[in-house]
């Protein structure tokens, strides 16, 4: 007789898919929060805001970490070289220099800033940005072949969670700073602090277990799988698409509308900062809110949750900028929302990620859609800097236009909502089939 088929004790199951061996990853998710966060996010804006830059310089910092995401594709080919690893680590080390130049520029904290200062700002989030492409090819493909399948959901979902309460803490920090020293000087603590947890990210990736290197992706094969991909009928494609028209305002939301409310209304940076922390509070609400069903709920119902959200969103930043000040007090509550939407979206993204590809292509795969996505996305936010930017070197921004393009943005994620209905799922049936 056939030996009859056992099922797995709960123990067992919990055994399986526990994720103690990777808390590393969690404690390098948190501190690599707090380094972009400072770097990439409302601190850099605000300094920009303060050396004097454009709206246009503004959203050219704010692009780079999406249009050299195509670096990471030319990255798979070292992969099998140096090891997943080994090349974070090398690229997590190399990115922190650049952060050395907005800390000297805080330092020298200049009364009138020269012309070539908010340039020079520019110039090292371009540096950042690149170093951080060439080592995140390793990251996702990485952490999917050491994490257990069935857990991987609660996994991103829980890592969300944590870098948004580091985001909270971080915030609430730098609002108090900023409240109470002088603004160079609140710069000068921030940029170095987040200089520190690029380092700890990097020592946290030393105590994660490594994994077998992918087969070699050679450099003349790499334009011809993307265009493979890019062009084949399939869930790729699918995905690509409705990532893509979500990203024409989503990419743009976050800086443009922190960059208004300090230029046009005059909020004091620690108020923007609070605000900012308020989102991050979101994000924690929705992860941890979603971290189990990610696993077991069709993927697409959280895309969908995302895009109506975000709806709600900019029909209260449509309001707000064509001239409803009433609503200026609902500020904290909207950007929690926002973080919700930031929340869900990431979560989802990163579950369904590593489904798009068997798992021999899939440091290939990740990096073809991060950087189409990132090349394509990126170009948004310079389009909208030139479109809003006032003219003259004085900053500021075309108010009529944004009112348009938070019209723009309740049409498109009004759209997604139908569309992301649409999106198959396959992780159900590989389940089905475990």
């Amino acid at each position: 007789m056939p030996e009859p088929l056992r099922v797995p004790a709960a123990t067992e199951m919990d055994e399986a898919s526990s994720l103690r061996p990777f808390r590393a990853a969690y404690w390098f998710g948190g501190w690599n929060g707090l380094t972009w966060m400072i770097g990439l996010g409302t601190p850099m804006v605000l300094l920009a805001e303060k050396l004097g830059a454009t709206a246009f310089q503004v959203g050219l910092a704010s692009a780079f970490v999406f249009l050299l995401l195509p670096v990471q594709v030319l990255s798979t080919s070292s992969l099998e070289r140096l090891g997943y690893r080994r090349q974070m680590v090398i690229a997590w080390l190399a990115r922190a220099s650049f952060l050395l130049i907005p800390l000297g520029l805080a330092l020298a904290a200049p009364e009138v800033p020269a012309s070539w200062m908010p340039d020079a700002l520019v110039a090292s989030v371009f540096g950042f940005c690149l170093l951080r492409a060439f080592g995140v090819a390793a990251h996702i493909p990485w952490l999917a072949a050491i994490l257990p399948d069935r857990a991987r959901g609660r996994f991103f979902a829980t890592d969300h969670a944590i870098v948004s309460a580091v985001g909270v803490g971080t915030l609430l920090l730098c609002s108090t700073l900023f409240d109470r020293l002088r603004d160079y000087d609140a710069f000068a603590i921030v940029y170095g602090l987040s200089i520190v947890g690029s380092l700890l990210a990097a020592w946290n990736l030393l105590r994660l277990p490594n994994a077998t290197p992918p087969a070699p992706a050679p450099l003349r094969t790499l334009a011809s799988e993307a265009r493979r991909l890019c062009l084949r009928p399939g869930l790729f494609r699918h995905y690509l698409a409705l990532s893509l028209l979500g990203s024409i305002v989503a990419t743009t939301l976050g800086p443009f509308t922190i960059y208004y409310l300090k230029v046009e209304s005059g909020f004091p940076s620690s108020q923007l900062l609070t605000f900012t922390a308020a989102q991050f509070g979101g994000m924690i609400a929705a992860t941890w809110a979603i971290r189990r069903s990610l696993d077991v709920v069709p993927i697409r119902r959280f895309f969908q949750l995302a895009s109506a959200l975000v709806v709600v969103v900019n029909v209260y930043w449509w309001l707000l900028v064509s001239g409803a000040e009433t609503l200026i007090p609902f500020l904290p509550a909207v950007y929690f929302l926002g973080g919700v939407h930031i929340g869900t979206q990431n979560a989802a993204h990163f579950t369904f990620l590593p489904a798009l590809s068997e798992e021999s292509r899939r440091h290939v795969t990740i990096a073809v859609f991060t950087a189409v996505l990132g090349l394509l996305a990126g170009l948004a936010p310079i389009f909208w800097g030139l479109l809003l930017k006032q003219s003259g070197p004085a900053p500021g921004i075309v108010v009529s236009r944004f009112v348009l393009f938070f019209a723009l943005g309740i049409v498109v994620n009004a759209l997604l909502v139908a569309l992301f209905g649409r999106l198959p799922d396959h992780r159900a049936q590989e389940q089905r089939t475990t």
